[in-house]
């Protein structure tokens, strides 16, 4: 389908049209209590009290064209073959105490409160994008404003999926003694080892982008999953209740450690969206930067220099990131971190491209 879209708009185009096709890699990661690299070995190295671990990896293929009308450019459209990779935790700061006891095998020195939800998938999808061309809004008492706007569409095909809410408490003492209510939805049971075959789901996320300039400045604002769905026909799920050493706080009765109900159904789940704005002085090349997921969010500043080779910029956020990026008419590499070894790293920023137009 998608081919015959792109044929459809090149026979259809002025042939002065500019046309381009692309390639980007962009991905955010963050861990607030340990570094991301111990997420996945263990929380046994370097240890701070958190509540936020978040991750969106995406790379993306597409084709671009120009769009004009009555030979007026009116702006582009995008069509792109994407794969997505999405992961977000949040969780009470008592949570991450009681986890990294654990992990230790220690002792927990008072009652800790366990509240955590999970968003976990990993989706193939395709997308199609409008970006409107600056329009002048002189004609409406705005002199000198200029404004343009954007619209995407993305489907989604999602296959391994995890969502859950676990709400308990671990009483002082000995960390493996806990109670816990579990609401989990999933493909693959990560905790209770529940087998069950999932057909892939189905999903769609609708962004917008908005952006005023004036002079020398120009402000953006972006919704990012403003609106999106994900549905699995026959969703595996469990819920129930772990009781691991009793206490006189405990949520639930459990028959043994663990009891409740596991089966296949409708699965029906969304994501939080995602803000990002940005507030730019051309002549400056200086730029401010917003952005929030959620209990995520971080605030940067970033400053720029035209060279030879290119546009090459330096950039840094709170909390806790520092990086760089070259840009040329072609290419363009960005890279930023918070610390010079990636394993002792809880902040990571990475986005490349390529980008061949004519």
């Amino acid at each position: 389908m998608v081919r015959y879209l792109i044929f459809l708009l090149v026979v259809a185009s002025s042939s002065e049209a500019q046309q381009s096709i692309y390639s980007w890699v962009d991905l955010v990661a963050t861990s607030e209590s340990v570094p991301i690299n111990d997420m996945v070995s263990g929380w046994d190295g370097s240890y701070q009290t958190g509540e936020v671990v978040f991750a969106n990896a995406e790379w993306s293929m597409g084709y671009g064209i120009d769009l004009q009308l009555n030979e007026q450019l009116i702006g582009g459209m995008q069509l792109e073959r994407e794969y997505r990779h999405y992961y977000y935790l949040n969780f009470d700061k008592d949570t991450s105490d009681y986890y990294r006891a654990l992990e230790l095998g220690a002792e927990l020195e008072s009652d800790k409160k366990l509240d955590l939800v999970i968003k976990q998938f990993e989706a193939p999808g395709i997308s199609v994008a409008f970006n409107s061309t600056d329009y002048n809004l002189s004609g409406i008492g705005l002199e000198g404003i200029r404004v343009a706007s954007g619209l995407k569409l993305a489907l989604y095909q999602p296959g391994h999926f995890q969502f859950a809410r676990i709400d308990g408490i671990a009483e002082k003492g000995d960390a493996t003694a806990a109670s816990a209510l579990i609401n989990y939805r999933y493909d693959d049971d990560k905790i209770l080892d529940h087998q069950a075959d999932v057909d892939k789901g189905l999903g769609f996320s609708l962004s917008m982008n908005i952006a005023l300039s004036y002079d020398q400045w120009r402000g953006s604002l972006r919704l990012k999953d403003m609106v999106n769905r994900f549905e699995w026909k026959n969703g595996a799920y469990t819920q129930g209740c772990i009781n691991i050493g009793g206490g006189s706080q405990v949520r639930c009765e459990a028959a043994g450690a663990a009891s409740g109900e596991s089966g296949q159904g409708k699965i029906t789940e969304s994501i939080p969206y995602t803000l990002t704005t940005q507030l730019t002085h051309s002549g400056l090349d200086l730029s401010l930067h917003g952005m929030r997921h959620d209990a995520y969010y971080r605030l940067g500043l970033e400053k720029g220099v035209q060279t030879s080779l290119g546009r090459l910029a330096f950039f840094l956020y709170y909390p806790r990131l520092i990086g760089a990026s070259w840009q040329t008419e072609y290419f363009n590499f960005q890279l930023g971190a918070d610390a010079l070894k990636f394993s002792q790293a809880r902040n990571i920023q990475l986005n490349m491209g390529v980008n061949w137009h004519w």
